[in-house]
């Protein structure tokens, strides 16, 4: 019997983001190794498709959008399959302490769809041909599924003192939060589409502490391991417009997110163990209790985004995002800490920018992109002088490129693919002030695969 080709490939995304939100929401990824991650719910990824560069708000084909504005997916055309991964490479240094890190992992899995289309079709007269001919409108509903990773938890830090006596505490945090989300886009004519998304929130945030004595014949410990899970919705507006303007392309998109249900449940489990020669025994368990769920809430945000584009040739385009931190209550592990507003500023240079191969052309152009992006972040730490803070500043810069894979099928169809490739640069935080900077190389690989899905067969 022959597999329907639709059932096949949704059975597997299916087998595989089931393993993966198995996987993230037992402990997370190895994405981050940050002292920031410690604050908060963790470090902020700001998830989205490789190919976008820093667009947030604009990115919009046959085959792409952005993941911050549901509105993009008005302009899809073909199912699109998307997949990226990443590889971490970063410099920790603090005073006069430097830490090394590798890690990695999957960055997002995306499905998108069309799920009803409509053409309203009319004649009319040509003024210079005086003949008449059937112009086209497109109506629809897009839609996609995601899962992705929002925050990372990854960080490990000791504190050595000989008052009274000598001992040592170690910090190790490690988790994340990650999503599953439904996106929708009404495309309403040629000009504007509208977008709504909802996503169920879910992840593990854990910190551990481990007190260590050093006895004559053994070492005495104490380990604290704090774990919250976290469980709410994310909700997205967003709209989009679009026109054409002589040779040029002019896109402007806006979207907003909000949580809602935002709970968190926290276990905490002590216990004292005794490190002799090689083994550890465990002496005494001193609390082991799940305390009752806990509302909390997360930053909203809202962001607009221009693109410009001359012809098939390059684009332009601007983002701003502003997160909304500054009213939040603190958040379990917080002790007390306030936040600022974050604001993140995106430029984005496309060469190429189209995602199919234009009937113009022989073959299908490589997209190539580079941009940067400034962040001023949510942290904020007092000066030892008492005088003033420092703001901790993040700045991004990013190059890509992509390299198509077109298949023609027996109607004459001519679908794209593409395998995206993008080395980042990323720079934050402060060497000074008992801070620490960090230094991150980046190295991301997207496969954005397209094809003629959930469409009846020629020959079976």
């Amino acid at each position: 019997m022959r597999i329907p080709k639709q059932l096949f490939y949704v059975s597997a995304l299916f087998i595989f983001g089931a393993s993966q939100v198995f996987a993230q929401s037992a402990g997370g990824q190895n994405l981050t190794f940050s002292p920031y991650s410690n604050f908060g719910i963790g470090e902020w990824i700001g998830t989205n498709q490789v190919q976008c560069g820093s667009n947030l708000h604009t990115r919009s084909g046959a085959y792409s959008y952005t993941m911050h504005n549901p509105a993009t997916l008005g302009n899809l055309y073909y199912t699109t399959f998307d997949v990226g991964g990443s590889f971490k490479g970063a410099k920790i240094q603090a005073g006069d302490q430097t830490q090394t890190f590798q890690g990695g992992g999957l960055s997002y899995i995306n499905l998108g769809f069309r799920t009803y289309n409509y053409y309203h079709r009319r004649a009319v007269l040509d003024s210079a041909s005086k003949q008449k001919r059937i112009k086209s409108t497109r109506y629809g509903i897009n839609s996609a599924v995601s899962l992705q990773p929002l925050t990372t938890v990854g960080y490990q830090y000791t504190f050595r003192d000989s008052t009274p006596f000598i001992n040592r505490t170690t910090h190790a945090g490690y988790g994340g939060v990650n999503m599953v989300e439904l996106a929708n886009a009404l495309r309403l004519g040629q000009h504007i589409s509208l977008g709504y998304s909802i996503g169920r929130v879910f992840g593990q945030l854990n910190d551990q502490s481990i007190f260590s004595v050093p006895d004559s014949n053994d070492l005495n410990l104490l380990e604290d391991i704090k774990s919250v899970n976290v469980h709410g919705f994310q909700q997205k507006v967003g709209i989009m417009t679009y026109f054409k303007l002589d040779s040029t392309y002019h896109t402007l998109g806006a979207s907003a997110q909000f949580f809602t249900g935002m709970s968190g449940q926290q276990t905490r489990f002590t216990r004292t163990m005794d490190l002799i020669g090689s083994q550890i025994y465990v002496v005494d368990t001193v609390l082991n209790e799940v305390s009752p769920k806990t509302a909390f809430s997360l930053p909203g945000s809202f962001g607009a985004g221009y693109q410009f584009q001359y012809r098939q040739r390059w684009s332009v385009a601007l983002d701003y995002r502003k997160q909304v931190w500054g009213t939040l209550d603190p958040m379990f592990f917080d002790a007390g800490r306030r936040y600022i507003d974050r604001t993140d500023y995106g430029f984005t240079f496309t060469l190429n920018p189209n995602d199919f191969k234009h009937p113009s052309h022989k073959k299908m152009r490589w997209p190539v992109r580079v941009g940067g992006v400034l962040s001023e972040t949510q942290y904020s730490f007092s000066k030892p002088t008492g005088a003033g803070t420092n703001r901790i500043l993040q700045q991004r810069a990013f190059v890509g490129i992509g390299v198509p894979l077109v298949r023609r099928y027996y109607d004459n169809t001519v679908l794209s693919s593409v395998i995206h490739l993008q080395l980042d640069y990323v720079q934050r935080g402060l060497a000074s002030d008992g801070l620490a900077k960090e230094q991150f190389i980046n190295l991301t690989m997207g496969l954005q695969l397209g094809d003629l899905w959930f469409q009846r067969r020629k020959f079976d």
